[in-house]
């Protein structure tokens, strides 16, 4: 072992004064161009700039056409990764034009006049609880107005503003815990709560133990609440369960018409509130 190490020693220490010889004293134009090869091996950032004719004086033309090369390809590879950034950038504003655009389209054909806004920010301790938008009330934004959101080419239910500021507003999604909104089938018959869960999923409360409710039901906003304007599309029953033996109504699992988790616009109604998107 200790011969093993002590020739480890000497190879470095014949290594250590080579190097120093070969720095203090001239070199053969060999020796030098191995010494630019191996310095540029080891550090390229030095033989970029004015510094490069001073290292790569009396070093032949073929090492020369190496080191250009090399120094090329790292350019290029630099060119490389900033058109990627670029082109990531550029689909990504396709992909938003493309959806404003649809949902646009969409919000035209809405009997009431909004205003869009983008979300801001979202608590990723109350996911399901709260976001805010760029809007307030430079942009007319009040309390309580509803916020539509836009999914698989409908508008649905987002959600209420909760506080409102000079240029941006809290929104209160219908998932909040505290959130709540009549609602009925698209044929009526029935008016129920759905109560928000803090999760992505509402709980539809109160539904008369005679309806026929069925999984795959739509259900949309009733004209009897005060919050909401009717007509606007709630969600689709996902889960009845059976009437329990103390309660004189049945529950239901409804899936949101809009998953929160995807909202990037929403479109914030301003009053007058009436009835008349059902179908949206």
């Amino acid at each position: 072992m200790n011969k093993e190490k002590d020739l480890t020693d000497y190879v470095a220490v014949f290594f250590v004064v080579l190097s120093i010889l070969l720095l203090l004293f001239p070199s053969t134009k060999i020796v030098h161009s191995a010494r630019v090869i191996a310095g540029y091996s080891l550090y390229p950032t030095l033989y970029y700039g004015s510094k490069y004719a001073y290292y790569a004086r009396n070093v032949p033309d073929n090492f020369l056409a190496l080191i250009r090369t090399d120094q090329e390809n790292r350019a290029l590879k630099d060119k490389i990764k900033e058109l990627e950034i670029y082109r990531q950038s550029a689909a990504a504003v396709f992909d938003e034009n493309t959806r404003l655009s649809a949902a646009l389209g969409l919000s035209n054909r809405l009997p009431w006049k909004g205003v869009w806004a983008r979300v801001t920010n979202k608590e990723p301790s109350d996911w399901y609880g709260s976001f805010f938008v760029d809007k307030g009330s430079r942009q007319g934004v009040a309390q309580n107005d509803t916020i539509l959101g836009f999914e698989s080419g409908r508008a649905g239910l987002v959600g209420r503003i909760f506080e409102v500021y000079h240029d941006f507003s809290k929104a209160l999604p219908i998932t909040n815990g505290v959130s709540s909104v009549i609602c009925s089938p698209e044929k009526g018959g029935f008016e129920a709560l759905a109560e928000g869960k803090g999760t992505w999923l509402l709980k539809m409360n109160y539904v008369p133990e005679d309806s026929e409710l069925l999984a795959g039901t739509e259900l949309f906003t009733s004209g009897g609440g005060l919050l909401f304007p009717g007509g606007v599309y709630l969600g689709r029953v996902l889960k009845v369960y059976p009437k329990e033996s103390f309660m004189n109504f049945i529950t239901a699992d409804i899936k949101p018409a809009v998953n929160g988790n995807n909202l990037k616009e929403v479109f914030i109604l301003h009053p007058p509130k009436a009835d008349g998107i059902k179908g949206f």
